[in-house]
């Protein structure tokens, strides 16, 4: 690259080796790590770790300049019957921007491989409201905070030491485990309820009915027994976080009828819900981002048939990343950052492997022989932007050391002039047009 190409990596402004350390292995965004070896989090670890095996740019698996790579990439993309855009998670919320104007430019479908989008009825928030609050809110003010089948140290390894252990700043704090499987060991301050999962709507219907008066306390059956433990301890709690997953209820019943409850419960005294995404399964810390990003400019969070930002068609479990794949819907998917397992997965089985573009740090774990990689910097140590947290919060990020490769935004900025380059190559000079 000449001095003044566009893709050059800008010189560092200044010392960034004592910047504030942000690990974006997952939805919590911890900024609160001394290091990057042994932070004991596994999420984190993995994050910071050097890859195996640094991303190369190489076009159907052979080494190839930058610029030879882009006009591939350009190519195969404007001239792709659908594409699709996907990964995102581990993007910045200024990179998804460049990505949603990308999108527009392909009219190519967009999702990140979310859970919400991936259910038939849609994110809850948007169907029945939620009753919502920060992670700090939950570590400061409840005192009865219930894991409603979900175990946050799978998905968020952080959650449990950052908002649920550490002492309240006046009283106590009770834990509820309602599942198959104990959230913490045994204590005073612990219960561990048994509970199927394919138990959790009529537990939750029968919960709210209890404290809407509608049920007596005296209901018979095993079921009743244990959501009569749990009525107790509602109803001596001074504030109440439900924790509950996403990422676990396929259908979107269960989010539903949890919302319900809350809002049940908030009617009466502080309640709220904590509803924790997929966490490390995402690809990256900014899947919430993305959501909001989405849904700002196209209408709706993801499984987007087609970006338009006049109006896109929302379609979920039908547009949603890994079914299009699956299904052969989709010719050509552009990849943004890193890949969540479950999208490597479906590109790995997919009976019609489409085109790959992937902007990435990390080298592809297989690449075919219709794939284009495009090598961008690291994503732990030289990406700056913001994130979004999954509760909300804007997590600022700053580089710990210079960029020598072109970064995330920069390379997504390059694609779209790219593309518009390879469009009007392939138009016909206007006097043609007007004189056919």
């Amino acid at each position: 690259m000449s001095p003044g190409h566009p893709l050059r990596p800008k010189e560092s402004g200044g010392d960034t080796t004592t910047a504030q350390l942000v690990c974006c292995g997952c939805g919590l965004l911890c900024d609160d790590l001394s290091g990057t070896t042994a932070t004991s989090c596994t999420a984190a670890d993995r994050w910071f770790a050097g890859p195996d095996q640094p991303a190369a740019t190489t076009v159907d698996g052979q080494p190839a300049s930058l610029d030879d790579a882009l006009t591939a990439a350009a190519t195969r993309l404007a001239t792709a019957r659908r594409p699709l855009m996907t990964g995102l998670a581990s993007a910045t919320l200024e990179a998804v921007r460049f990505a949603g104007q990308l999108a527009e430019q392909l009219a190519a479908a967009v999702d990140a491989g979310g859970p919400e989008t991936a259910m038939a009825t849609g994110p809850t928030i948007a169907r029945v409201g939620e009753v919502t609050a920060a992670f700090e809110e939950l570590r400061d003010r409840a005192d009865l905070v219930i894991f409603w089948g979900c175990d946050p140290t799978v998905s968020h390894p952080r959650f449990l030491d950052r908002f649920v252990q550490p002492p309240r700043p006046t009283g106590s704090r009770r834990t509820i485990s309602l599942g198959p499987a104990p959230v913490l060991p045994p204590a005073a301050d612990h219960l561990h309820l048994q509970l199927a999962d394919d138990q959790a709507i009529p537990a939750a219907r029968l919960l709210q009915g209890m404290i809407e008066g509608h049920c007596s306390d005296e209901v018979d059956g095993p079921l009743a027994a244990i959501i009569s433990q749990l009525h107790a301890a509602v109803e001596a709690a001074a504030c109440v976080a439900l924790v509950t997953s996403t990422a676990a209820d396929p259908s979107g019943l269960t989010d539903w009828s949890l919302a319900q409850l809350v809002r049940a419960v908030a009617h009466r005294k502080p309640a709220f819900q904590i509803p924790l995404g997929a966490g490390v399964a995402a690809g990256g810390g900014n899947l919430a981002g993305v959501a909001a990003s989405c849904s700002w400019r196209f209408g709706a969070p993801g499984g987007i048939a087609a970006a338009d930002q006049n109006g896109s068609e929302f379609q979920p479990a039908e547009a949603d990343a890994v079914r299009l794949i699956s299904r052969g819907e989709v010719d050509c998917v552009l990849v943004v950052g890193r890949l969540a397992p479950h999208l490597k997965a479906a590109l790995a089985t997919a009976q019609t492997p489409p085109t790959v573009i992937h902007l990435t740090d990390v080298a592809p774990a297989t690449v075919h022989d219709r794939a284009i990689v495009l090598a961008v910097a690291s994503m732990p140590h030289t990406t700056s932007g913001t994130m979004l947290r999954e509760d909300g919060r804007l997590i600022t990020l700053t580089p710990r050391e210079p960029p020598r490769k072109p970064t995330l935004p920069q390379m997504i900025s390059a694609m779209v002039v790219a593309i518009n380059k390879v469009k009007q190559e392939d138009s016909p000079p206007l006097s043609r047009r007007s004189s056919s």
